[in-house]
């Protein structure tokens, strides 16, 4: 930008006498009957007006110019600003998904080690019901049953017999004797056959 508002200016000014002598010429032609002095003087005064203009044209070019300049270079700072904030988002994200990474490895490290215990385990299991598999048969004893005669005496109800009268001769409670005969009640028949407990 700056090189091409200097080659203006630069152009303008080598063109000033170009355009000096064309005002001088045409001036000139409208005037024939001025004088030498004149005409000279005109010249002077067009070609310093020309100058002027051109002057106040490359002012006001490299005016614009710069304004233009500063607003695309306030455009590259604020892209700049918004590739810094990018970039430091992006950084951020990278490192998020790099936590994410280690720790989806540690679980799949978790898994595998949980999965070979399980496995160890299962083993372990497998092994021990082969071994009761193969192991023989216990052997059962079946006991030989006990007479039960041998703990009771046997009283038949005699007249005027009670429960109460029954157990304090045989030093047991009423329940016990109801207990070994399923009696519900206690009434008593004669000639009746109650088994009393021994102690």
């Amino acid at each position: 930008m700056r090189f091409s508002v200097i080659s203006l200016f630069v152009a303008a000014v080598l063109a000033a006498p170009f355009v000096s002598a064309q005002s001088a010429g045409s001036t000139a032609a409208t005037q024939p009957a001025a004088s030498g002095a004149t005409a000279a003087a005109a010249a002077r005064t067009a070609s310093t007006g020309t100058r002027r203009d051109i002057v106040s044209y490359v002012e006001e070019l490299a005016g614009n110019t710069a304004a233009q300049l500063r607003a695309v270079q306030d455009e590259n700072a604020e892209l700049e600003t918004r590739l810094i904030e990018m970039e430091r988002k992006l950084a951020a994200l990278q490192e998020s998904n790099q936590k994410l990474l280690n720790e989806v490895a540690a679980v799949k490290r978790q898994s595998a080690a949980d999965a070979d215990a399980h496995e160890a385990q299962l083993k372990a299991i497998n092994s021990k019901l082969d071994k009761l598999a193969s192991m023989p048969p216990p052997t059962v004893t079946v006991p030989t049953p006990v007479s039960t005669e041998a703990e009771y005496d046997i009283y038949e109800v005699q007249k005027g017999a009670t429960l109460s009268v029954i157990a304090k001769a045989y030093e047991v409670s009423v329940q016990d004797i109801k207990r070994a005969n399923n009696l519900k009640s206690d009434m008593l028949q004669i000639g009746q056959k109650l088994k009393i407990p021994r102690k």
